[in-house]
């Protein structure tokens, strides 16, 4: 039957009950007036959600709010009470709209001060010292922060910009060069997870209608395994194309499910 080589997959499709305890989740919160208004495509969630995945963190909601500092505020703090990690992205430069660690500060009944060592790096590395210049305003962070470093993956050595973070909030810039640049050299310490994602695509000649019964009765027998099921309309060689996810392997299929094939 047209099931039966998906059957056989299953055997060595990982199969879990994905509500466990293990399973880390996450929760990202993209912010900036100009990804509402359509003026900067958001890359940045394709980026980290693949990210997560590939660390064992599974990304749960993703939203997207505007530079005003009482939603970042009630945004973090919800999430931050939700999830095992939130990450942010966007509104940590010089400018007046720039407000996420003043954001994030007012989430944790906080206030934002100059971190010194943080000044010290824009000293050197703008050739500034007046506090005033805009260029400090990166160094004006929650009291409560810690200053996570880790090591570039490019070079080997010691990365000498921060990632701040507050309790279980990781603050990351929204340009997605730096934002991607500081995920990899300091994602696998911060979120990495035992936890890891398994999974299998299989494509199909035959449209959703008509594999849509086969595919009822396998969910029916794999709760431990999401489906997922995508039709395709841009000319590929298949019409359907299904997806497998678990995290862990199920050596064998119930009897029970295998008489009904």
């Amino acid at each position: 039957m047209l099931f039966r080589s998906v059957l056989s997959e299953l055997v060595r499709v990982p199969a879990a009950r994905w509500m466990s305890t293990g399973v880390h989740r996450a929760g990202v919160i993209i912010i900036g007036d100009e990804i509402l208004k359509g003026q900067t495509r958001d890359t940045n969630t394709h980026f980290l959600a693949t990210g997560l995945r590939k660390l064992g963190v599974r990304l749960e909601r993703v939203s997207v709010i505007p530079d005003d500092l009482a939603t970042i505020a009630e945004e973090v703090k919800s999430f931050s009470e939700k999830y095992d990690f939130v990450l942010t992205s966007g509104g940590i430069g010089p400018t007046h709209d720039d407000i996420t660690f003043e954001g994030v500060a007012r989430a944790f009944d906080d206030t934002v001060e100059h971190h010194p060592d943080i000044v010290e790096f824009c000293k050197t590395w703008f050739k500034k010292t007046d506090l005033a210049d805009p260029c400090f305003k990166l160094a004006l962070i929650p009291t409560k922060s810690k200053l996570n470093f880790g090591t570039d993956e490019k070079t080997g050595k010691p990365t000498v910009y921060p990632l701040v973070s507050v309790r279980n909030v990781y603050i990351f810039p929204g340009i997605p060069e730096l934002l991607q640049r500081a995920f990899r050299n300091l994602g696998p310490g911060l979120f990495s997870s035992s936890t890891q994602f398994l999974g299998k695509q299989l494509h199909f000649t035959q449209d959703e209608l008509q594999i849509t019964p086969a595919l009822n009765r396998l969910v029916s027998c794999h709760p431990g395994v999401v489906f997922g099921s995508y039709p395709s309309w841009g000319g590929q060689h298949y019409k359907t194309r299904l997806t497998l996810e678990a995290r862990s392997e199920e050596r064998r299929v119930g009897k029970e499910c295998r008489s009904r094939w």
